[in-house]
């Protein structure tokens, strides 16, 4: 399997046999920022680990649990009335053949299931009216904060967003305080152990990178393989045979996503009425966890991206609404584009083995060596 296989994916393959012989752990790896990610990061590929104990088991378990995530992001899509569910259909069609979210569900990384909390605390929100789910959803805002530190912004961002918009009552507020208990219970040892050791990396410096919002531009459309091929760029650009056929495919998708905006814009975009179900997730998962993370002046990597990205490509399917080229979809060149630019990187990983960046040297040419 042409899936990386470097430090962090091995020490999570590792840490994962090690729950079996030494019980779940409390405290999971070292994160970028400096801080210790919490044990309940490790749990579910040891989880996976006890099914079937191979890196490539390992890795399929996180494709599907991310085929999972869209099932159930499709799912809630479905309960809007038109015309905002197809904006919400389109935008998760994008995202599904979108590089990064692909290369992102090839990963055993923590922060690759992201998708199944953010999925999860969409249905919860929609089911509201559930004392029971009300608490889920406190038990899933908690768990996905000790997923990866990254969690913490969505939670914390989405919470914001329900305080403030999701209408809902003292009793409801204490439904998900009960949700939320048994979380924070398995994070005691995780919050004594990150208050002690303070430091980690935020600057002041890099709250005025507004990295969260450039990367929201550039991971958003599918076409960055900067963050996993560096190296690779040029060559890939030229693939397959000096064609530059990548090159104009992203050279494409970014004039149909600028036409669209522009066309909207001088058609006059009407103010969004009070209550848009795309406003309100675009403001859970988009826009406070984005004013979270770039205030807190960590550096944003393009991993911190993967909750944001469903969200953000709904955005651009918004824009792209109703915008025709010669009585073609927009929206639906668009999915096309972006599914032809993963699919010839992915060919291109396989072909080459060896990938000059973040994807390093493949799982499978390793075992071969």
């Amino acid at each position: 399997m042409d899936m990386e296989w470097k430090f962090d994916e091995q020490e999570m393959f590792r840490l994962a046999g090690d729950a079996w012989k030494n019980g779940f752990p409390l405290m999971g790896m070292p994160s970028g920022a400096g801080l210790p990610n919490a044990g309940f990061s490790v749990w579910p590929f040891a989880l996976l680990y006890g099914i079937h104990p191979t890196p490539l088991f390992m890795g399929m378990g996180v494709q599907w649990l991310n085929v999972l995530a869209l099932c159930l992001m499709v799912y809630c899509a479905l309960q809007y009335e038109q015309p905002f569910r197809n904006i919400l259909l389109w935008g998760l069609a994008a995202y599904a053949v979108s590089i990064m979210p692909v290369l992102f569900s090839r990963k055993i990384w923590a922060q690759d299931l992201l998708p199944v909390f953010v999925a999860g605390i969409w249905w919860c929100y929609l089911n509201r009216h559930k004392g029971w789910i009300l608490s889920l959803l406190g038990l899933v805002l908690v768990l996905a904060g000790q997923l990866h530190l990254s969690g913490f912004f969505y939670a914390a961002g989405f919470g914001l967003a329900l305080l403030l918009f999701g209408r809902l009552r003292l009793k409801d507020w204490g439904w998900i305080a009960a949700g939320a208990l048994p979380g924070l219970l398995l994070a005691i040892k995780w919050i004594q152990v990150i208050t002690q050791q303070g430091g980690g990396i935020s600057h002041l410096n890099n709250i005025f990178k507004l990295e969260f919002w450039l990367r929201l531009l550039t991971d958003t459309p599918g076409i960055n393989i900067y963050y996993t091929a560096a190296g690779e760029v040029s060559s890939f650009a030229k693939y397959p045979l000096g064609l530059h056929l990548p090159l104009m495919l992203a050279v494409g998708i970014v004039v149909f996503i600028l036409y669209a905006v522009i066309k909207r814009l001088a058609s006059g975009i009407k103010r969004p009425a009070k209550g848009h179900p795309l406003m309100f997730l675009l403001l859970g998962f988009v826009v406070f966890p984005g004013l979270l993370m770039t205030f807190s002046g960590i550096p944003v990597r393009s991993h911190y991206m993967i909750g944001a990205l469903p969200f953000g490509s709904m955005a651009i399917a918004w824009f792209m609404d109703n915008v025709r080229l010669k009585k073609l979809r927009l929206q639906l060149l668009w999915v096309i584009m972006q599914l032809v630019f993963t699919v010839l990187f992915l060919i291109y990983v396989h072909q080459k083995q060896v990938i000059h960046g973040d994807y390093g040297s493949t799982y499978r040419l390793q075992q071969k060596r």
